[in-house]
């Protein structure tokens, strides 16, 4: 799947844990983070690779970047 921006990866893996039925503070207890703090991440427009990557990880996913010719 291809996604422009990382709200939409952002979305994708809320997504994932609402079907796997991991919540915030289950998150965040894997990312050493308080639950609000796990939550507000959520709700950026944008963030690093770094912590998108720390948030796939923490979900049990590898985060792959490919870059393809137009």
């Amino acid at each position: 799947m291809v996604y422009n921006n990382t709200r939409q990866i952002l979305l994708y893996l809320k997504s994932k844990m609402t079907e796997r039925e991991i919540k915030i503070k289950d998150l965040a207890l894997k990312l050493n983070r308080t639950p609000s703090a796990t939550g507000s991440l959520f709700r950026q427009e944008n963030m690093s690779l770094e912590t998108l990557n720390e948030i796939s990880n923490a979900l049990g996913y590898e985060m792959n970047i490919t870059f393809d010719d137009k």
